[in-house]
C-alpha cells in the first residue's frame, strides 16, 4: 500500500518542457522495473516540477491519499522509458496520479526561504542542535577535501561535539563526471551505514579533477578499504541508484544562489540566516553563532 500526505493537487494543465534531462527516463525505467521505490519515484517527479520540466499549476489543497499507484501506469513508465510511447502519452499518467492525490507533488513556491534537506547525508551532531551548518561540497574540489580534514576537525571540536550546531553536506558536483560518481558512491556507502567514512576516505584520496582517483574503479577500491560488501555497493553505483538523489541537492544549491565550493549555509534556531564563502576557519563559524545568541 503505498501512502503520501498530499500538500496540493494540480489541474491536469501539465506539459513537458523540451530539455528532459537522460536521467529522468532511466528514473522512470528503473520504477517499472522496481529498481527504485515509489518514494523514490515522486522524489523525481518533485525535482522535475520545481525545476519546471513538468509545468503545473496550483488548484487547491487536499487531503492525504491511501490508493495504490496503479500497474498501468508503471507500464507506461517503462514503455516512454524504452521510446515505445510519447511523451504525452506517459504525461496522460503522471496528471492521473496527481489529479487523483494518489502522489505528492510538492512545489516549492519559495525556495529560498527554506532549506530542503531530505536528500542530504546523515547529519553529525546532537538532534536538539539549535543551529544547521550546511556544507555545499563537490569531491572533486581541492579546498573542499581540505577543509574537511583540516578544519571541520576543529569544528567537530569547538562546536559539533559539544551540541552547539549540527552538520550537514549537500552535494553540488561541478567539476566533471566523477564528482558526481563520487557523490553517488557516498550514498551507496549510506546505505552499509559508512557514510562517514567513505566521506573522508574521498577527502583523504584527493588527487585533482578527473585525474581517475574518483573514478568508478577507484571508488569501488574504497569500498573494500572499508569492508563493505562489494557486490551490493557495486550494483547500487553501476546503476546510478543515487543520481536522482545528487541532481535533487544539486537543485536545492542552485536555489540558495551557490555559485561554488566550499560554501557554506548557517541557519538559527529561530531561521536567521548567515552564509559563508570559501574555506573558512572554524573561529568564523564559532563567531557567526555566537552572534546568533
Amino acid at each position: 500500500m503505498f501512502v503520501l500526505i498530499i500538500f496540493v493537487i494540480f489541474t491536469p494543465d501539465v506539459v513537458f518542457a523540451n530539455d528532459i534531462p537522460d536521467w529522468v527516463k532511466n528514473n522512470a525505467k528503473w520504477w517499472a522495473e522496481d529498481q527504485i521505490s515509489d518514494d523514490e519515484f515522486v522524489t523525481g517527479l518533485e525535482f522535475l516540477v520545481n525545476n519546471d520540466l513538468i509545468k503545473v499549476s496550483q488548484n487547491q489543497m487536499s487531503e492525504k491519499s491511501t490508493d495504490k499507484i496503479p500497474d498501468w501506469i508503471k507500464n507506461n513508465a517503462k514503455w516512454w522509458a524504452d521510446g515505445n510511447i510519447s511523451d504525452r502519452e506517459f504525461l496522460n499518467g503522471i496528471e492521473f496520479l496527481i489529479s487523483h492525490g494518489i502522489v505528492s507533488v510538492n512545489k516549492d513556491e519559495s525556495p529560498a526561504e527554506f532549506f530542503d534537506l531530505k536528500e542530504a547525508g546523515p547529519y553529525e551532531g546532537l538532534s536538539d542542535a539549535p543551529v544547521m551548518i550546511i556544507m555545499f561540497s563537490d569531491y572533486q574540489c581541492e579546498k573542499c577535501a581540505q577543509w574537511i580534514l583540516h578544519e571541520k576537525e576543529i569544528l567537530n571540536e569547538n562546536v559539533i561535539d559539544k551540541g552547539k550546531a549540527k552538520f550537514y553536506v549537500l552535494d553540488y558536483p561541478l567539476l566533471g563526471d566523477d564528482s558526481i560518481t563520487a557523490a553517488e558512491a557516498v550514498y551507496c556507502a549510506e546505505e552499509q551505514g559508512k557514510y562517514d567514512e567513505y566521506h573522508k576516505i574521498l577527502a583523504l584520496n584527493y588527487n585533482g579533477i578527473q585525474t581517475g582517483w574518483a573514478n568508478f574503479d577507484s571508488l569501488v577500491e574504497y569500498a573494500k578499504q572499508l569492508n563493505l560488501d562489494i557486490n551490493k555497493f557495486e550494483q547500487c553505483l553501476y546503476w546510478d541508484k543515487n543520481t536522482l538523489r545528487v541532481e535533487y541537492n544539486k537543485q536545492v544549491a542552485q536555489s540558495q544562489g551557490i555559485v561554488g565550493t566550499p560554501s557554506f549555509i548557517v541557519v538559527s534556531e529561530t531561521g536567521e540566516i548567515k552564509k559563508i564563502n570559501g574555506p573558512q576557519p572554524s573561529m568564523i563559524f564559532e563567531r557567526v553563532i555566537s552572534e546568533f545568541s
